[in-house]
């Protein structure tokens, strides 16, 4: 029996040595520079990754160290949101023109994106008050309804202009934005918009003529190919819900479905479609 129990100490040590070293790679900040590689832009151009309802450093952590394993993104600041709003940073921009990123935790979760749109609004200015002129910004569920809302509210004032705006299984078109319902909600998609619209919609719906002009917008979905057309919590319907209105404000806009189990909605950020196309989206030099 000691030996049953002497084993299960050492297995379950392992893996905290383990999972603390895997959680000091994700969460903090590797030294040295990026070797440049052929096809991609460099620039001092910060994108920003925002997580969405109960994310934390591992929503996006893995996808940024696999960015700066192939020399195409370099990790130099996360902003953590405390729960009063306040700010706290770590980590610094360098100006090496090697494409940073900064990853945006916020350490009390909030049901509501009115405030979540706030705290980012807060990020943005501080990053405006570092001499940050463009940013691009990534967001995942309800950090891309929050941060869309974010676009039409505060950017523009005393904010950088955002480049290109990256939305992965936003619930743009459903009644629950943060926490997840026993059945999956969904208005189809045709081919004149959802066939029915929730508060969240109308509000995008009366809002969007004040989307920044230039900016560029890839839309990202994911499709378990269940029968469901859902991520398992988020319906294609409901993240696509918005293209009529992309399409017509935005400077240019891009769809993306993630299937089988890479779609699913907590592993989509980490799946390898996703990370090819951003790539192509945000760095890659154009002909």
């Amino acid at each position: 029996m000691q030996r049953i129990i002497k084993g299960f100490i050492l297995i379950v040590s392992f893996l905290l040595v383990f999972g603390g070293i895997y959680y000091a790679k994700v969460r903090y900040f590797s030294p040295g520079t990026l070797a440049k590689q052929k096809g991609i832009h460099y620039s001092n151009v910060p994108t920003v990754f925002i997580h969405g309802y109960e994310g934390n450093s591992f929503s996006f952590g893995p996808l940024l160290r696999r960015f700066e394993r192939e020399n195409v993104a370099k990790r130099e600041m996360t902003i953590v949101v405390q729960a009063d709003g306040k700010l706290t940073v770590e980590g610094r921009l360098k100006n090496r023109n090697d494409n940073p990123t900064i990853m945006v935790l916020f350490a009390k979760d909030v049901t509501d994106e009115i405030t979540q749109s706030k705290w980012i609004d807060k990020v943005m200015r501080y990053l405006y008050e570092q001499k940050v002129t463009r940013v691009n910004l990534v967001s995942h569920s309800m950090g891309g309804v929050s941060s869309l809302r974010y676009l039409l509210e505060y950017a523009g004032d005393k904010t950088p202009v955002t480049d290109r705006f990256v939305a992965i299984a936003a619930p743009f078109n459903d009644l629950e934005i943060a926490e997840d319902t026993e059945e999956i909600f969904a208005y189809e998609l045709t081919e004149n918009g959802p066939s029915g619209e929730t508060p969240i919609y109308q509000y995008f719906d009366q809002a969007m003529n004040r989307l920044p002009s230039n900016l560029q917008v890839l839309n990202v979905a994911g499709n378990l190919q269940d029968g469901t057309d859902s991520d398992g919590s988020v319906s294609t319907h409901s993240a696509f819900s918005l293209r009529l209105l992309f399409q017509k404000h935005a400077k240019s806009y891009q769809e993306l479905t993630v299937t089988g189990k890479s779609g699913a909605h907590s592993t989509i950020t980490k799946s390898d479609k996703l990370e090819k196309k951003l790539i192509q989206f945000i760095w890659k030099k154009t002909a």
